[in-house]
């Protein structure tokens, strides 16, 4: 019974904190439920919908690093250079899918951005680039990475 009520509490949050307006496929994506992903697209929500957060499902994606939704977004016309417009937790607006991808040493992500023409040249309001944060990090992959694309 316990856990059952604690199930229910978390289903509650989650859907209280996601809410119905643009949140399904962000929901989706912070899950890594990449066939939810795909049912939200197919029924005509915009995969670069920016939630109540002021992130998008690609956002959400690579930050959790679920890199199949991250790549199907990639495949599917989400912008690999979509900003953020809001604060959440560390993240100031302006913050893109690469920077994440860099700061969290999300290897593959990296790649599938800048296979996508992701935009490197793009400082977050702390003034860093993806680089910056990816060298901070010690992630030694994703500065040879990000040196060595043009």
């Amino acid at each position: 019974m316990k856990r059952l009520v604690i199930s229910a509490f978390l289903i509650m949050v989650a859907l209280f904190q996601f809410g119905c307006a643009g949140g399904g496929m962000s929901r989706a994506a912070v899950d890594g439920d990449l066939p939810a992903v795909k049912e939200f697209a197919r029924k005509g929500q915009d995969v670069n919908a920016i939630d109540k957060w002021g992130w998008t499902p690609l956002l959400w994606a690579v930050y959790y690093g679920n890199f199949p939704v991250t790549e199907w977004l990639l495949a599917n016309g989400a912008d690999p250079n979509v900003k953020t417009t809001e604060t959440y937790g560390n993240y100031l607006p302006g913050t893109t899918p690469l920077i994440l991808a860099a700061a969290y040493g999300r290897t593959d992500a990296v790649k599938a951005l800048l296979a996508k023409n992701a935009d490197q040249s793009v400082v977050d309001r702390r003034g860093k680039k993806a680089i910056d944060y990816a060298e901070e990090y010690q992630f030694d992959k994703i500065v040879a990475l990000l040196k060595h694309h043009k």
